[in-house]
């Protein structure tokens, strides 16, 4: 049996991570690879920093939005979404006045889901917060979108409980703000700092898709892409 195709929103942070990479590499060529704390590196190490929060921003918003796409594509009935996202689409339409249910027949329910998704894409991430991807947002994202809930309700492994992945997901968040607001008074950021969040990010991200996939198979019969690890984390 052939590979399900790699998912493109892994595929684009895996890319996306190259740019830290490229700064670890600046790293080691001003500073070198002996031991000790190196001079002159804190804007190199507080800039990685914020890109691996960007990369974090983006590949949850691309998982979010490439399930929703999936789901609708196979999609024959509305019910290959949860009640509270079609009450939640529902509403648009009524909004607009009693005459557009009319446009919910045939294929017109495709037409309001994909309204749904502008609208609470714009709401999370146009106009919203999303510039802060904390478990509370995402949970709240992947409900609405496409009715997942509590997706970070997994985010655990060996040594790491739940509730230590949100505070340290958290920790990165308000580390992030630090440097954007602050930046010479912020908190030193070290290069194992770096190394640390990382990993952290990658677990994360094999975890949320895969939660993700497998919600996507319950509600559609189909799995759109493989399964991921990183490390032992999967």
């Amino acid at each position: 049996m052939p590979k399900k195709p790699h998912a493109p929103h892994v595929l684009q942070i895996r890319k996306n991570m190259k740019e830290v990479d490229r700064l670890m590499d600046i790293h080691l060529k001003i500073s070198g690879s002996g031991p000790g704390r190196k001079q002159n590196v804190q804007v190199i190490n507080k800039s990685a920093i914020i890109l691996l929060l960007a990369c974090w921003e983006a590949y949850v918003e691309d998982l979010a939005e490439n399930a929703f796409k999936h789901m609708l594509k196979t999609a024959t009935s509305p019910k290959i979404f949860p009640d509270h996202v079609l009450a939640l689409a529902a509403k648009q339409v009524t909004k607009l006045g009693p005459e557009r249910i009319w446009e919910l027949a045939d294929v017109g329910w495709k037409i309001s889901l994909e309204n749904h998704k502008d609208k609470i894409l714009e709401k999370y991430i146009i106009k919203g917060s999303f510039n802060t991807p904390s478990a509370q947002n995402i949970d709240r994202l992947y409900a609405e979108l496409i009715g997942l809930t509590s997706a970070s309700k997994q985010w655990y492994w060996p040594g790491m409980s739940r509730v230590n992945t949100k505070d340290k997901l958290q920790d990165l968040i308000e580390l992030r703000g630090q440097i954007a607001h602050r930046v010479e008074s912020s908190k030193p950021v070290y290069k194992k700092d770096i190394v640390e969040y990382k990993n952290f990010i990658g677990r994360l991200g094999a975890i949320l898709h895969n939660r993700t996939m497998k919600f996507i198979n319950k509600q559609t019969g189909t799995t759109p892409w493989r399964e991921y690890t990183h490390g032992k984390t999967s």
